[in-house]
Formats: structure tokens, sequence, C-alpha cells
């Protein structure tokens, strides 16, 4: 058992190996980099509105506007962040942005499926991203997926039940430790490929998540949600990876 266990283990590290080898030649310039065409791209220059291709949540409108060619938002709800969504027609993607912490604490980037209703909020997946952590989550058969809430809230789950939940979200879930500092700007991209998701910081991989509710087939919002105070993001830039 022990030795299948092993033996497990290192197919799953050299398929994160493999991920991360992809996603390097595209951040290096490789092949895709060189002749797509952005889906969706928004430098933020020569206005100050957001524009009306983005969508806020009900009461975030004051947190998000357009400083100096940069979106800048800011939790301004104490019951959730910030949100900012723009319609998108995915399966497969390869998002790029740049960010910076200017005194918030945490943000999300966020694919949805509004038409999904075996979820909260038609959440799919998601990247977070703190200082000092950078998460990855398969939302629709993870933490997200109403099932899995319900068992979450559950206050007198049963032993084996709460053992089945902690398996779900380890299995749905990635994360990796960064060292990212305030008023510095950042290159975060993500890529999502069939069943994996794979992100680098600055061209260099940082972590990749192998699960089933990636794979799901419409991705049709993207966006952020931002907790804290002040956030910069800018030259958002969405390819469409054909499967």
């Amino acid at each position: 058992m022990k030795s299948l266990v092993t033996h497990r283990a290192a197919l799953a590290c050299l398929a994160q190996r493999l991920a991360f080898g992809c996603l390097l030649t595209l951040s290096s310039g490789g092949a895709f980099a060189a002749t797509a065409t952005p889906v969706f791209e928004d430098r933020f220059e020569g206005r100050e509105e957001i524009g009306e291709q983005y969508r806020t949540g009900r009461g975030h409108q004051g947190g998000w506007k357009v400083v100096e060619g940069s979106l800048v938002g800011e939790q301004v709800r104490s019951d959730h962040g910030a949100t900012i969504r723009w319609k998108a027609d995915y399966a497969d993607l390869d998002l790029t942005f740049d960010f910076e912490f200017a005194g918030g604490t945490r943000f999300n980037v966020v694919f949805d499926d509004k038409k999904e209703k075996s979820v909260h909020a038609g959440h799919i997946c998601r990247v977070s991203v703190s200082p000092r952590m950078v998460s990855l989550s398969d939302d629709k058969t993870g933490s997200m997926n109403l099932k899995v809430r319900e068992m979450r809230k559950d206050k007198d789950l049963s032993q084996e039940k709460q053992a089945e939940l902690q398996a779900i979200l380890e299995e749905t879930a990635s994360k990796a430790k960064v060292r990212l500092k305030q008023g510095k700007r950042y290159t975060l991209r993500v890529r999502i490929e069939d069943d994996t998701m794979s992100v680098a910081l600055d061209g260099k991989p940082v972590a990749s998540l192998t699960s089933p509710g990636l794979a799901h087939p419409t991705k049709n919002e993207l966006g952020f949600t931002v907790n804290g105070k002040r956030f910069v993001f800018d030259n958002i830039v969405t390819y469409d990876v054909a499967r």
C-alpha cells in the first residue's frame, strides 16, 4: 500500500512539473503568446470611468475606479469583499494581469458560470492571493458546491462525514507560500486547460491544481473580489485556449 501511495504521489508531482513546463514556455514567449489574439484586453488608459464592460456587485460601486491608467479596488462593505466582473465565454483560458497591494490584504480572481445551479453564486474556480499565500480552488466540486457548503454548515456532522468533508476540501485545493510586498507591482498568470489550473508569478511557476470541476465547459464571467483597503490592477489580457 505504501509503495502505491508513493507511486501516486510521484505521478502527481510529474503532472505538476509538466503543467509548469507548459506554462513557462508560454510565459517565455512561446508559440501561443506570439500568435494568439487576445479575446479580452484592457490597459485602462485614457479614461476615468471603469467602463460599461464591467459589472460591480450590489453596494460595491464605490469600491472601484480608474486612477492614472489603472483599475483601483477597495472593500466598501463590511460583510463582503468588493466585486467586479466582466463577461466572458471560455472553456479553457489564459489570463494575465498586473497587480499591487496598496494597503489591501487579499484578493480573488474568480471564474464563474452564472447559469450553473450546483454551486453558490455560479462559482467554478478561483485563485486567491495574499502577501504570504497563493491558493487555487476548484469551487464547483469543492468549497462552493451546494452539498459541500451544507456539510460545512452542519455543526452536528458525524466524524465519518467530517473526514469526508476534509478529504473533499483537500483534493479540490492547492496552495503555495509566497512573499509579496505592499507597494510593489507583480504580474500574475492563470492558465486553465481541461481539468488543470496553473499559476505563475512574474513568469515563475507558483502552484497548480488538477481537479474535475476545472474542466467545466462554461466560464462566462471573470473578475476580482478584493478584501481590505486598496488594490491596483492593470494590463488585463485574456486568451481563449482551444481544447
